[in-house]
């Protein structure tokens, strides 16, 4: 997107997650997103800019281009989305967000950081939850939350050499 001359929009007001259920809500008002990008497209927007302001990949247009191809507009509501829901609730969210950001320590665990086996059983225990380590992983950067591991310090190391071998 080329950058304007002129005073920044007033954002503050715009919730973002209420704008997507709300397309989401309705077949047409998504096919008609999807076309708005295609058109976008067609007028010279560049392909990052379309997938950075949808949230969606490369692929995704691509083959929206390729449902307009062969099915016309009519082909973005005559296929529903597939798949199954995500167990990642909104209430589970919530409840990573609030206890992940303390340590582990805090709830009895010998783990000094959280990981996807720590977040299974934490979910286990807390709602009765059972789901892969991977998901767990999954869950957490669907929250923006990272895997935190610590640094390896070698017991070796002497801290007044590092400084001096840095300086150097």
């Amino acid at each position: 997107m080329k950058k304007s001359k002129g005073r920044k929009a007033i954002t503050n007001t715009i919730d973002v997650e209420d704008l997507k259920k709300w397309m989401l809500l309705d077949l047409n008002r998504n096919a008609g997103i999807k076309c708005q990008a295609l058109i976008s497209l067609k007028n010279d927007v560049s392909m990052t800019d379309i997938c950075k302001v949808l949230g969606v990949s490369r692929e995704s247009v691509r083959l929206w281009r390729k449902t307009i191809e062969t099915d016309g507009p009519d082909g973005f509501i005559k296929y529903p989305k597939t798949g199954r829901k995500s167990g990642l609730t909104d209430e589970i969210k919530d409840l990573l967000k609030m206890n992940i950001i303390e340590s582990p320590e805090k709830f009895n665990y010998k783990q000094a950081v959280w990981d996807g086996k720590l977040v299974c059983r934490f979910l286990k225990e807390q709602r009765g939850i059972e789901i892969s380590v991977r998901s767990a992983q999954l869950w957490l950067n669907k929250i923006n939350l990272t895997r935190q591991r610590p640094r390896k310090k070698y017991r070796q190391t002497d801290e007044v050499e590092v400084a001096a071998f840095k300086k150097s």
